[in-house]
């Protein structure tokens, strides 16, 4: 749908929806975009409980619903188009994690660049919040190393040092966003350079154009912005661990995973070693029940 349509619709919805949620909201828009494939909208706290699809659906004059909690879409008319239909999708949100989910859904792809950077400093930002991944553990139990950081949006921003004021309102151009990637304190041009790539950001390459743009064309012609790594080529991943602790006061709870993860370890070798122990035993047993018999038959 044109960008007129829309905004329309969104203006349409918003106000539509504040009747049904105390929280309503939209994430702000990528740049450059002529044309729209569906409206998304992010809603907590219904105002009845439980909550109820049908209710909202019919007061969009939605003709279908999709229910795959925690997102749920409907096809509501198209403005002066009889039979045809927009998709609306709500994304029914957790109260405390609404402001976040709005942050980082936001300007389209920018987070699948801002994380390619953060990520070999041990950052991974979900849509849960801000995470630090210890080191130790993330090579045998990725999950179990993920430290939460955050989820409050402008302590993100402050800790990868992007500017505030730029992020709350819609980029201009691909171009001023691509330059504000780069911004980021962990930004460095090699973390982009295709044999640097992660498996994910090669998906990536080939499914979102955004990204491959990011790469192959703005990256190359923008010499200053690949030179230019900041702060960055000065920093170590041990750097910004002990970093994110302190900034984020959790070095108490790293070191008592890092604890409970190698005395977890340590009991695992313990049974492993035992376990070879007796399967040695065994062996040596084997061995000699069968050299015992060997030398019984050969007497007889």
């Amino acid at each position: 749908m044109p960008p007129a349509v829309y905004r329309h619709l969104l203006d349409h919805f918003l106000v539509k929806l504040a009747a049904f949620f105390e929280r309503v909201a939209s994430p702000i828009e990528a740049p450059e975009k002529i044309t729209f494939g569906d409206v998304d909208l992010l809603v907590a706290e219904p105002r009845d409980t439980p909550f109820d699809i049908t209710t909202v659906a019919k007061a969009l004059d939605a003709v279908r619903t999709l229910p795959f909690p925690p997102i749920y879409s409907l096809a509501v008319p198209y403005p002066g188009l009889e039979g045809s239909f927009v998709q609306l999708d709500l994304q029914l949100c957790k109260s405390a994690n609404f402001e976040w989910e709005l942050f980082h859904k936001s300007h389209g792809d920018l987070w699948n660049l801002i994380g390619t950077s953060i990520r070999p400093f041990g950052l991974t930002a979900n849509d849960t919040g801000l995470y630090l991944r210890i080191p130790e553990i993330e090579l045998e139990n990725r999950k179990r190393a993920m430290v939460f950081l955050t989820a409050k949006p402008d302590s993100v921003l402050d800790f990868l040092a992007l500017d505030r004021d730029d992020w709350s309102r819609p980029f201009d151009t691909m171009e001023v966003m691509f330059a504000y990637a780069c911004s980021c304190r962990f930004f460095r041009a090699q973390s982009y350079e295709k044999h640097d790539l992660k498996s994910n950001d090669r998906k990536r390459m080939s499914q979102r154009e955004v990204f491959k743009r990011f790469v192959e064309d703005y990256l190359p012609n923008r010499i200053l912005a690949v030179q230019n790594e900041g702060d960055a080529s000065g920093l170590t991943r041990d750097d910004v661990f002990e970093e994110a602790l302190r900034q984020f006061d959790k070095g108490e709870e790293a070191e008592t995973r890092i604890q409970q993860w190698r005395q977890e370890r340590d009991k695992l070798s313990r049974k492993q070693a035992a376990r070879q122990w007796r399967r040695k035993q065994a062996m040596e047993d084997d061995a000699y029940t069968d050299a015992w018999m060997q030398s019984s038959s050969s007497k007889a």
